[in-house]
C-alpha cells in the first residue's frame, strides 16, 4: 500500500480529472473511477449540507397587468 498526501485542492483536482474521465470515457472507466474517488473523498472534507428549507428571493417590485392603453 501507498500513502499520498494532498492538499484539499489538489484533493478537489483529481476528483474534477476523475470526472472528466468518466465522462470521456463512459462505463468503460466508470467502475475504476468510483472506487478512486470513494478511497480518496473519503478522506476529503465532508460533504455540504444541503438546505431542506427552500428560500426565496424577495420581490422587488409589484407587477401589474398592462393598461388597455399600453396594449
Amino acid at each position: 500500500m501507498k500513502t499520498i498526501e494532498l492538499t484539499d485542492e489538489e484533493v478537489n483536482v483529481l476528483m474534477q480529472l476523475l470526472d472528466i474521465a468518466v465522462k470521456a470515457g463512459g462505463l468503460k472507466v466508470a467502475q475504476a473511477a468510483s472506487v478512486l474517488a470513494e478511497k480518496i473523498g473519503g478522506q476529503a472534507n465532508p460533504p455540504p449540507t444541503v438546505m431542506s428549507e427552500p428560500q426565496f428571493a424577495e420581490a422587488e417590485a409589484s407587477i401589474e397587468p398592462p393598461t388597455p392603453e399600453e396594449e
